[in-house]
């Protein structure tokens, strides 16, 4: 998320989410300084950009519920919003860091040279940290039996046997492949 869709972003972050909190009485932590509660509402709208209205309002709630303080009238952690957020809306793939830096690191070029990338990325965002060796295995047995049914649905598709599923699965394999490569090729462009 870049430039005018990252500030539209921030921008119903603070609409729907801070504002209204802050209206409702909502306040900084005890011994927090002003900077730095602005700091902490500032890293929010980034971190929050990608949700959409009706899930910041929900997450607004959530919020409120577990509000801090002796009278519960302070924001809680931002560690405890963001994994709220992400139950209700998973951020999209180029909005994780650990994503999409793994992706761009070595190991995301390994992947992409080794065939795996696929199962790698789906890896990273069912659990949301790099794979250990066990994990590593799993990810190249199931890139390697999701090799065989591209191919089978490939034979199928060109003799004219094809279901419409298979057909989807497919599609829907080659599309989450190019965003993964899209994450991979957009490293020049985010460090530039």
């Amino acid at each position: 998320m870049e430039g005018q869709e990252l500030q539209e972003g921030k921008e119903r972050v603070r609409v729907h989410l801070i504002d209204p909190l802050e209206r409702r009485g909502l306040e900084r932590r005890r011994g927090v300084r002003l900077e730095d509660h602005q700091a902490f509402l500032t890293s929010l709208e980034a971190r929050l950009a990608y949700m959409q209205p009706d899930k910041l309002i929900a997450l607004a709630e959530v919020i409120e519920r577990h509000a801090t303080g002796k009278l519960k009238t302070n924001w809680p952690t931002e560690v405890s919003i963001m994994n709220w957020a992400r139950l209700m809306q998973v951020p999209p793939a180029s909005e994780s860091r650990l994503v999409r830096t793994y992706m761009q690191s070595g190991a995301g070029l390994a992947a992409r040279d080794g065939g795996y990338l696929v199962e790698l990325f789906g890896y990273l965002k069912k659990w949301g940290a790099p794979p250990n060796s066990y994990s590593m295995s799993e990810i190249r047995k199931e890139a390697d039996h999701n090799r065989g049914k591209l191919a089978a649905i490939r034979r199928a598709v060109s003799a004219g046997r094809a279901t419409a599923s298979e057909i989807q699965w497919q599609q829907g394999y080659l599309s989450t492949e190019a965003r993964c490569l899209d994450i991979i090729n957009a490293k020049g462009k985010v460090d530039a």
